[in-house]
């Protein structure tokens, strides 16, 4: 099927940038929300999840950190207690992070292709 607007397709590759920064804002929103908690199993959770929506947003390690936030946000689908974000961000969340894994970082990155 032909594209409806072909000009823009050299855009294309920044769809991967928007989402890796998306899923870093995610989980240092989520560290953002975890740092107040009592528990200390939940702020090194926190401090954690701060480390890898640092190296999301920059674009570092970008394999493993997507892992890392697919499972966050399959053992937060899956408890109850200290969600975050709704049902449907979480699983949304999940999609893009698998969606990084897959394709890559994208642009601006400092992750090289091998």
């Amino acid at each position: 099927m032909l594209s409806l607007f072909p000009d823009l397709l050299f855009l294309s590759p920044l769809a991967a940038f928007l989402i890796r920064i998306s899923v870093g804002l995610l989980l240092i929103y989520a560290a953002y929300v975890h740092r107040s908690d009592s528990s200390i199993a939940i702020r090194i959770l926190a401090g954690v999840q701060t480390i890898a929506g640092v190296l999301l947003v920059l674009g570092a390690y970008t394999p493993a950190v997507a892992l890392f936030a697919l499972a966050c946000a399959l053992v937060s689908l899956a408890t109850t207690n200290r969600r975050v974000y709704p049902m449907s961000t979480l699983a949304l969340g999940a999609v893009m992070a698998f969606t990084l894994l897959i394709t890559g970082p994208g642009p601006f990155a400092f992750d090289l292709p091998l």
